[in-house]
């Protein structure tokens, strides 16, 4: 071997052992960074036997990506519709809460049982209508607290859509930047860092599957194979609010529907709660409040067209018109001492021939609790009675939210062993890295010893002439 042949490769030793420390001091200034990748250099021998850095490879494993990302959406969709039902349901309490429905039916069953002992005394008769109102009250709010959540529903899947464009749009300019970059370069795999970062906030979205190209680009799609970006075009996901509608492009990504729709992220917890679980709780709060108008009406039919003393908005109960009854339900202001009505009304019936002191009418209201119910049950029973709906209503209800936390707290669990795998393997380890230091120190020693030996050899060689 020449001089010159073996200088050469002594100098490619420490231009390696260079570009190696560069690496490995990357690695540790990031180790704790989110979503930086451990990386290292990837050597090849040429035939002037010198030695080379072909490119730099990642730390990454596409299985556990893909788990990571699948249980990201799950568990975005299943927290979006938990953090939903938590926030009707502490409004709602527990059956025995005096905040409750069942708590406000109990209120005013019992004051109607005071009242059939004293039904002519004014105070007991004021006692009925308070709790009357606190019951109608409640309802009124917890029907606003539902509408409340769809508001904010409606908001939230707004702002995901256009969070979840900013990133396809973010995607598909990395996958340009990719495009334009070396293979196998430094600066290539920060950005395929920065595309992987991007494909775990875009799952937390909706569900998605990756195609890797020869080129080192990502094809995106949602779960159910819609194209989301090819190459460096990204569709544009829209909403229609009319419609009801998600769309990637031309199509139909509407969670939970016919065809392609996305299955899980946050969107589909959104979509979730809005066509399904809130409707429901909707529909099961008109039921009760249709319980209380119908059933009252029926029993003592006072006031003006015999609407009793719950009203629809102080018209009479109309089984047509349920939908929304629980925003609507009022307690009749002929009755209202507070509006001018007359509370004696409830022991009358409105009838001026009704003897005082007669309590029939009150009996028949609480006789009224007992009675099987003839209005729609919304999915809480197949036959109840007034006095068992409102205690089964909270309890379905909180078992819902219960249900939906404990499904949320398992995908979370499972979803931390699988992180944390996928962390362990991309992830920066200090030791691992402090002891490549160490190998490559003392590979660019020998180089260095072998550039001393040289230098010596020629100073020898010139001072012999």
């Amino acid at each position: 071997m020449s001089l010159s042949s073996a200088l050469s490769i002594a100098r490619s030793g420490l231009t390696v052992a260079a570009q190696q420390t560069d690496i490995v001091s990357r690695n540790m200034a990031n180790s704790g960074t989110e979503g930086v990748t451990r990386k290292w250099a990837n050597l090849s021998t040429e035939v002037t036997g010198g030695v080379t850095v072909t490119s730099v490879e990642r730390s990454v494993d596409t299985l556990l990506q893909r788990l990571d990302r699948e249980n990201m959406s799950k568990l975005a969709q299943q927290s979006t519709v938990s953090d939903g039902l938590s926030a009707y349901t502490s409004f709602l309490g527990q059956p025995d809460d005096q905040i409750s429905p069942a708590a406000k039916l109990s209120d005013l069953q019992n004051s109607l049982v005071l009242l059939s002992t004293l039904p002519s005394e004014e105070s007991t008769q004021i006692q009925v209508v308070t709790a009357a109102k606190a019951m109608a009250s409640q309802l009124n709010d917890l029907s606003g607290t539902i509408g409340d959540i769809n508001a904010e529903v409606e908001r939230n899947i707004r702002y995901d859509v256009s969070s979840a464009n900013e990133v396809l749009e973010e995607i598909a300019a990395l996958n340009q930047k990719i495009l334009r970059t070396e293979d196998g370069s430094m600066t290539e795999a920060g950005y395929l860092d920065e595309l992987d970062q991007k494909l775990d906030e875009m799952s937390s979205f909706m569900d998605i599957q990756t195609v890797t190209s020869n080129d080192g680009t990502i094809n995106l799609y949602t779960g159910a194979g819609t194209e989301l970006v090819i190459g460096n075009t990204a569709k544009t996901v829209s909403y229609d609010p009319v419609a009801g509608t998600l769309s990637a492009g031309s199509v139909d990504i509407t969670p939970n529907g016919d065809g392609r729709g996305v299955m899980q992220g946050s969107l589909s917890g959104l979509f979730e709660l809005r066509d399904e679980q809130l409707p429901q709780l909707s529909a099961q709060l008109d039921a009760l409040a249709a319980g209380l108008v119908s059933t009252m009406q029926d029993a003592n039919p006072f006031g003006t067209g015999g609407t009793g003393l719950f009203t629809d908005a102080g018209n009479v109960f109309d089984p047509a018109s349920v939908e929304g009854l629980a925003g609507r339900i009022s307690v009749n202001a002929e009755v209202d001492n507070t509006a001018g009505g007359s509370p004696s009304l409830l022991q009358s019936g409105g009838d001026p021939a009704t003897p005082l002191g007669d309590s029939s009418y009150i009996t028949a209201m609480l006789d009224g609790f007992n009675d099987s119910l003839t209005v729609d049950l919304a999915g809480l029973g197949d036959s109840l009675t007034l006095a068992e709906l409102a205690p089964a209503l909270v309890s379905q209800q909180q078992s819902l939210r219960a249900t939906a936390e404990a499904a949320t707290q398992t995908t979370q669990s499972a979803g931390e062993t699988i992180a944390a795998s996928r962390s362990n393997f991309e992830g920066v380890n200090i030791d691992d890295e402090l002891q490549k230091l160490l190998v490559i120190e003392q590979s660019y020693a020998a180089n260095a010893r072998v550039l001393t030996s040289i230098n010596q050899m020629l100073d020898t060689l010139i001072q012999s002439f």
